[in-house]
């Protein structure tokens, strides 16, 4: 068997690479390093906000009803602490809203 792929396009990358783009926020995956790495994807995507996740970890994340992440802009690293993943995303929305209604 032969199987030949295909490079997907980064479509976060080519949204906020646009002149007028809309603000964009992108989510990293991350084994190690995890604020440097998502910092450098931030950069490089042109992004205004990141979320760094590390899926290293196996108490948080992937099969688990807790997380915890590191949003991340052009001038800060906010930690939000591992919690359930409910109360999680309403943290984001609400910084996320507050990073949109600041820019």
């Amino acid at each position: 068997m032969e199987l030949h792929l295909v490079k997907n396009p980064d479509i976060v990358a080519t949204i906020a690479s646009q002149p007028d783009n809309p603000f964009c926020v992108g989510f990293a995956a991350e084994t190690q390093d995890v604020v440097a790495y998502a910092q450098d994807k931030l950069q490089r995507k042109n992004l205004d906000l990141i979320i760094a996740n590390d899926v290293s970890r196996s108490d948080i994340g992937f099969n688990s009803d807790d997380n915890a992440v590191t949003v991340i802009s052009k001038t800060a690293a906010t930690p939000l602490p591992q919690t359930s993943k409910r109360l999680l995303a309403k943290q984001l929305i609400n910084l996320i809203a507050d990073q949109y209604s600041e820019s």
